[in-house]
């Protein structure tokens, strides 16, 4: 096993240059990885253990499509359980331990037809 020599210039917002002793790389880090000009990895989120590809000269785009692709499940998956949480919490508004409560069904019907307005003018050829 051969020496290693590795220092990251950091410039803010996971920007930086990699210096090594084979030249100096741009890279990005983000949440979800790191990609640059020599490849990319993926964090898994378990301490350790990365997805480590690419060292070629299409390494860097490949890392950075898979990086949008996760960012695109993250994002839906949360966009699910905050639709989830809010129909939970009208539901849990209207209908109440001693009865339902009227406002707070009217104010929910009048905000879903608004919503639903919004929506059909917005459609092409309404």
């Amino acid at each position: 096993m051969g020496l290693r020599f590795y220092k990251r210039v950091n410039y803010g917002d996971g920007v930086g240059l990699n210096v090594s002793k084979s030249g100096i790389s741009p890279s990005v880090r983000t949440g979800l990885g790191s990609f640059g000009a020599r490849g990319f990895s993926i964090r898994t989120g378990i301490p350790g253990l990365f997805y480590r590809g690419g060292s070629g000269k299409n390494g860097a785009a490949i890392g950075a499509i898979i990086l949008l692709i996760s960012a695109f499940f993250l994002i839906a998956y949360n966009l699910i359980r905050l639709i989830l949480f809010i129909f939970s919490y009208i539901i849990a508004s209207i209908f109440k331990p001693d009865g339902i409560d009227y406002a707070h069904l009217v104010l929910t019907l009048a905000i879903i037809l608004a919503i639903l307005m919004v929506i059909y003018y917005q459609m092409p050829g309404a």
